[in-house]
């Protein structure tokens, strides 16, 4: 965190861990800046402060500790729990979360077992106990509307000649045999699950569960760790299935920059590299 950051978010920072009874010096500030709605600052191994960078995701915040509080006890990985009430300070939101030891995994293949595991733990959280605090599958890129947003919105913007491969995969998508919903992580990527050596030690970011189809975690999951891993942990007919949403993720990508307000740069940026990837997979396309 550069030292003007810092200044900015010095107070609310000191006043979640004020709250939570924690002392840590800016020092040992372990600042992760990546993400795309929060900063999250580890203070020790002691709780990790969760800020929301703009207005929107300030806004949310109350419902997504909400979920986190709503999560069951018994999963078989730990989940950041609220330590402390949100908290404004000078135009900024923050929440005190509990720290989770263990790091994200390079790109690359990871133990089958704990990730079949932890899909499965998922897919058994109750729908109607976690419902009420979740958005509908889909919210951050066009809800129920996701079609729409990307036959007139994302794929006019593509190159030409990718057009109507992207038609095609949306084609593709809607014809798949519903499955019955359950409750999705939402983005159950490399990047939110943290390993210790071979142990899946945590999952974090919950700001994308919804109830939907449980092939998108997985999708999320062969992105990072490989289509062989993932066929293990959940067999050859959910890769199947899940290997077709997978193809949309791109657009999605696009989807999600423009119905979030990216600016014209960050549009254009996801659109790059949605053409570059029909243009890298167009040999394994199935038409």
């Amino acid at each position: 965190m550069s030292r003007f950051a810092r200044m900015r978010y010095f107070p609310l920072i000191k006043a979640v861990l004020d709250q939570a009874g924690v002392r840590v010096e800016p020092d040992d500030w372990e600042v992760h800046s990546n993400g795309s709605a929060h900063i999250v600052v580890n203070a020790g191994h002691l709780l990790s402060v969760r800020v929301a960078k703009a207005h929107d995701a300030a806004k949310a915040m109350d419902s997504r500790v909400r979920i986190l509080r709503a999560l069951p006890r018994d999963l078989p990985f730990e989940v950041p729990r609220p330590l402390t009430r949100v908290i404004s300070r000078a135009g900024y939101t923050a929440v005190g979360l509990t720290w989770i030891p263990g790091e994200a995994r390079d790109i690359g293949p990871a133990p089958a077992r704990p990730l079949g595991r932890a899909l499965r733990a998922i897919g058994r959280i109750d729908a109607v106990q976690l419902g009420p605090y979740v958005e509908k599958a889909h919210f951050h890129w066009g809800g129920d509307d996701w079609e729409t947003t990307l036959r007139e919105t994302v794929i006019p913007r593509l190159f030409t000649d990718n057009q109507r491969m992207a038609h095609r995969i949306v084609d593709d998508v809607l014809d798949l045999d519903p499955v019955e919903p359950r409750v999705i992580h939402g983005d159950f990527s490399g990047h939110n699950l943290l390993w210790t050596k071979d142990k899946l030690t945590g999952v974090i970011d919950w700001d994308h569960t919804a109830i939907g189809d449980p092939a998108w975690d997985i999708a999320s999951a062969a992105n990072w760790y490989g289509w062989d891993v993932l066929t293990k942990c959940v067999g050859k007919d959910w890769a199947a299935r899940a290997k077709i949403i997978h193809r949309l993720m791109p657009l999605q990508s696009v989807g999600y920059a423009i119905v979030n307000g990216g600016g014209g740069a960050i549009v254009r940026q996801s659109l790059e590299r949605t053409d570059a990837w029909f243009e890298e997979h167009k040999p394994e396309l199935p038409w």
